[in-house]
């Protein structure tokens, strides 16, 4: 993972506003990169898992900055016993429609999934989900899908809803304006959260599959590979779902080394495809939909508190320009993070830990 110069920490869950703090007491609008606060720091504290963060300051003032279920707001805690009771609103930040933030204190891993949650939520521009709010500007179907999990986890699939209702091209042509046949499946599965069988998008999507179908499989290119498995998978999760049967699509044994990320629905793949344990820098989220398939020990490394705990770099079509005003190293080593697709296959790895 690439470090930035400076702590930083994103609040604006959701659809609402986003604002950045960088550790030193710069307090910056994301839109604008307008500084909108600036504190005297003595001292700080990042509490990450808590989307918090607290600052001493050389006046003798002791301000939070802190996100809840409606909103991030600044508070002066000076004379509080806790950062819980008796605060003083300074001012509201951003709010919006009722965000769930689950503690996960049932779980083996709640500081992680806090803090990935947080990851996950933060990765939407208005009401479009993206895989960084700097690097990316439009939704990718793939990284919405694997959001869509998520949120149905966390009772929070209501900020999906806008989007998804207005979605009217099959493909996302993201990748060099291909389009990627897992893209089928990926939209007709966070459609089936708002719609039914009979949706008009619904009956296009298998129209389309039918058409590039050969063999059982959709063909086509994903990630510029033969991943036909895997965007078969898709198609057939999202209509088991939906109640649709589609007698043109099987998964015959053919090779996919995308196949064992498909942890949602085996379908016997694990016997067909071989894998590689060595973990993959660039683009994590490979690596942690396989350890999901297998029911891996996650290495203690990659279980470390920090933050951004999720990452994507030297992707092809980022734009790490837009990212200098987070972080300049970043920019320069090519790196989004936090990122919705790493973030979301590493939360539902560790949630689905026993």
């Amino acid at each position: 993972m690439i470090k930035a110069e400076k702590q930083f920490y994103i609040f604006g869950m959701g659809h609402r506003d986003k604002f950045i703090y960088k550790s030193g007491g710069s307090l910056i609008k994301f839109d604008t990169n307008e500084e909108v606060f600036k504190f005297d720091v003595k001292r700080e504290k990042f509490l990450y898992d808590r989307y918090m963060v607290v600052i001493w300051t050389n006046d003798g003032i002791t301000y939070l900055i802190k996100e809840d279920s409606w909103g991030a707001y600044i508070y002066d805690i000076t004379d509080s016993e806790s950062l819980f009771e008796g605060r003083k609103l300074v001012k509201t930040l951003t709010t919006s429609e009722y965000i769930n933030l689950p503690d996960f204190e049932d779980t083996e891993y709640p500081e992680q999934l806090r803090i990935l949650h947080g990851e996950i939520l933060v990765s939407f521009l208005g009401n479009l989900p993206v895989p960084n709010i700097y690097t990316y500007k439009k939704p990718w179907y793939r990284d919405s899908a694997m959001m869509a999990l998520v949120l149905e986890r966390t009772k929070n699939l209501h900020l999906l809803r806008p989007w998804a209702l207005s979605v009217r091209e099959l493909y996302d042509k993201n990748n060099k304006g291909n389009c990627e046949p897992d893209n089928l499946g990926q939209l007709a599965f966070v459609l089936s959260y708002f719609v039914d069988k009979n949706y008009p998008l619904i009956a296009d999507i298998y129209n389309e599959a039918e058409r590039i179908a050969e063999g059982g499989l959709l063909r086509g290119l994903t990630d510029y590979g033969n991943h036909e498995i895997y965007a078969t998978l898709w198609l057939k999760f999202a209509f088991d779902k939906l109640g649709i049967r589609a007698d043109f699509i099987d998964v015959p044994e053919e090779f996919d080394n995308y196949a064992r990320m498909f942890w949602m629905d085996k379908r016997g793949i694990e016997t067909k495809t071989p894998y590689s344990n060595e973990y993959n820098e660039w683009y994590p989220y490979l690596t942690w939909a396989v350890y999901h398939f297998n029911g891996d020990e996650i290495p203690n490394e990659l279980l470390k508190i920090r933050y951004p705990m999720s990452w994507e770099i030297c992707a092809s079509e980022a734009n790490y320009d837009l990212i200098a005003p987070l972080s300049e190293k970043y920019a320069k080593e090519k790196c989004s993070a936090p990122h919705s697709w790493h973030a979301a296959e590493m939360f539902m790895c560790l949630i689905d830990k026993k």
